[in-house]
């Protein structure tokens, strides 16, 4: 999927699952699962469940959404200022 330009994620807890985590492109460990594990993944969820997924996404998008509008903001405020 990688190879077709598809964004991968791989969720996991053992030590089996060190390679794959490391290799997506989000790595997702589970609170519980080994130290190896959370070693490598991107985040670890803390509570073992995968029903605070969906919060987690949905609060990365805001954070993204918010640097676009600061940066936005920036490049406007400084194309004035040379204008």
């Amino acid at each position: 999927l990688q190879a077709g330009g598809a964004n991968v994620a791989m969720i996991g807890d053992g030590v089996n699952d060190v390679l794959p985590i490391k290799k997506a492109d989000l790595g997702i460990a589970m609170g519980e699962g080994t130290a190896a594990a959370k070693q490598v993944s991107s985040l670890v969820l803390q509570e073992n469940s995968f029903a605070v997924l969906p919060e987690c996404v949905a609060e990365g998008r805001a954070i993204v959404r918010n640097l676009r509008r600061a940066a936005k903001l920036f490049l406007v405020k400084n194309v004035y200022s040379c204008v």
